[in-house]
């Protein structure tokens, strides 16, 4: 029944906790778990000299990170982040592909003294062996042992038999990754390959592997990391400063946004953004989503890399350009008052080649000193990248927030537009954040939202109930030459 009297009470929703980056301090001095830390003291317990896992780097890192007060814009600083640490990565040598024959033990096996068969291995006529019985074979080690020291060539490489038991595995003579070989295994008769024979085998190929180095190992423990433990972060830095990291790094950043291709096929977007630093005056790695900042060797341990993200990341999402910053030395002294990070020592020559290679670096003009030119290693400014990341992430979340909030959404003009209020709020958000530009004189952003209809979409799509492409153009805000960012979004109902 019914009661005559309902009292609802609301409460106003909690405040939003403003956006920060995500940020991820990767270690390499042995293994301990991510954690989130907030201080320096918290950090000194694990990562300290008395601490589970000593890393005097991190340590650093962590505290010019949060070190930025004197010097920074912005008006908050960064108040968390997080560190995993790994074992010290170290080289994994080339390993062989192996294809390995094996026979059942159990069954009738009869071949008769002299008698020859040819093998064809993976179903390819070119990889054939010839074994002859020179006395009657009636067990599976037998069979195994006439594959002793038969070749066939694959994709370029010999590959090698030696048995063991009723096992025969042929192994590559040279080591590294090969073409795959089907896991089968046909016996012939005859050298025409008409007359087959039936032997039971089992047939399994393994890869082989090419020299991995110590750096790009690092990359795949973070990956397994992402996979298995945690990919809640976005801002990657790490304890590692020579070349062959720092460009593995990157190139682990580049890789990290999928194409339209690979969304559509159901990739995660899971895209990274990755600060480091050099002592190399001609450091040159031409990648996307990547930023390095040079200082003289001697001053690598005030780690600017940090110093710079903890400068001006507090900033994050609003769009500001990272030129014209000016990075503390969060480890100096409190005595020494205001400090930036040492001027390196460079000629005008060593400087125009650092501009021209993208790697950021503090400069002094006209007694000013400032970190020169904010960009990332493939020349696009740190500003626009992160804001454009943000963008889609932002769009991707209302988009979600729309599909579970809503009961259903229908499959029309109207679902259609009620789909496109996603991407209509996230670049009108994108205006305030100043990502995306104003007019001049009606001060509105500039973008453009082309929503589809319901007479655009294919037999097909409203089948699959998958909406035709949403698609917009933005303005950046800031950018040189007209630069536009252009999108996609896509939505099954």
């Amino acid at each position: 029944m019914a009661k005559d009297v309902i009292v609802v009470v609301q409460r106003d929703a909690l405040p939003n906790e403003k956006e920060n980056l995500d940020i991820l301090l990767v270690s390499t001095t042995g293994e301990y778990p991510v954690a989130v830390y907030r201080d320096i003291p918290s950090v000194e317990a694990v990562y300290g000299p008395n601490g589970k896992c000593p890393n005097s780097k991190v340590v650093r890192k962590a505290t010019t990170l949060l070190n930025q007060g004197k010097t920074t814009l912005a008006e908050t600083l960064v108040s968390k982040f997080k560190i995993v640490s790994f074992d010290p990565p170290s080289a994994i040598p080339a390993k062989a592909a192996v294809f390995t024959l094996s026979f059942a033990e159990t069954g009738e096996i009869s071949i008769a003294a002299g008698t020859t068969l040819w093998v064809r291995i993976g179903g390819d006529d070119k990889a054939l062996v010839e074994i002859t019985a020179e006395s009657e074979v009636t067990t599976a080690a037998q069979l195994a042992a006439l594959f002793d020291g038969t070749t066939f060539k694959k994709g370029g490489k010999t590959y090698s038999a030696k048995s063991d038991g009723a096992e025969v595995s042929y192994t590559a003579t040279a080591a590294g990754e090969a073409d795959t070989i089907p896991q089968r295994a046909d016996f012939f008769s005859d050298e025409n390959l008409s007359e087959a024979v039936e032997i039971s085998s089992e047939a399994e190929f393994t890869n082989g592997r090419d020299t991995v180095s110590a750096a790009d190992s690092l990359i795949e423990t973070i990956k397994k990391f992402q996979t298995d433990v945690d990919n809640d972060w976005y801002y990657l830095m790490s304890d590692k400063d020579d070349d062959d990291y720092v460009k593995a790094l990157a190139k682990f950043a580049e890789a990290s946004e999928p194409s339209e291709a690979e969304l559509g096929a159901g990739v995660e977007d899971h895209r990274k953004f990755y600060m480091g630093q050099t002592g190399n005056k001609n450091f040159a790695c031409s990648t996307a989503r990547a930023a390095v900042i040079y200082t003289d060797e001697e001053y690598l341990n005030e780690e600017p890399d940090a110093s710079y993200t903890g400068n001006v990341g507090p900033f994050y999402p609003t769009n500001v350009t990272w030129k014209f910053k000016r990075p503390q030395d969060g480890n100096a002294p409190s005595s020494d008052g205001i400090k930036l990070i040492s001027l390196p020592q460079l000629t005008d020559g060593e400087r125009d080649q650092l501009l021209e290679n993208h790697v950021n670096f503090l400069t002094e003009e006209y007694k000013r000193q400032y970190v020169k030119n904010g960009t990332c290693l493939n020349g696009e400014f740190i500003d626009t990248v992160l804001g454009g990341d943000w963008i889609a992430k932002r769009m991707r979340d209302l988009l979600y927030d729309l599909l579970l909030a809503n009961a259903n959404i229908n499959y029309d003009d109207a679902g259609f537009g009620l789909i496109a209020t996603a991407v209509m709020q996230a670049l009108a958000e994108a205006v305030d954040l100043n990502i995306v530009a104003r007019d001049a004189e009606s001060r509105t952003g500039i973008f453009t939202v082309n929503i589809p209809k319901y007479a655009d979409s294919t037999e097909d799509q409203r089948r699959s109930r998958t909406m035709p492409d949403i698609t917009w153009e933005a303005l950046l805000a800031g950018a040189v030459h007209q630069v536009k960012t252009k999108g996609v979004l896509r939505a099954s109902l």
